[in-house]
């Protein structure tokens, strides 16, 4: 799929992630599952690799949004991108 309908699509994230990456500002490129609506529980895993197969791929909006805040105040994936989802 990638090398047909959304070829350029995933060009252009791999160039944003490059400038972020190359910037000298404080980045964390949190790279979640698929969004779902919901509750915050703050029952997530994060800082897993993107080929782990064990994860749901999914995750609330509620959930990254704890995450990205919690974010703010922990270095521990500062120029990093860790994987976040159920």
């Amino acid at each position: 799929m990638f090398n047909g309908l959304l070829r350029k699509v995933y060009a252009d994230h791999v160039r944003q992630e490059s400038h972020i990456k190359q910037s000298h500002l404080d980045w964390t490129i949190v790279r979640s599952g698929a969004f779902t609506e919901g509750k915050r529980n703050g029952q997530y895993c994060y800082g897993f690799l993107g080929t782990d197969n064990t994860k749901k791929l999914k995750i609330s909006r509620a959930d990254v949004a704890d995450y990205m805040l919690k974010q703010l105040t922990d270095d521990t994936y500062l120029h990093k991108t860790p994987g976040l989802s159920y």
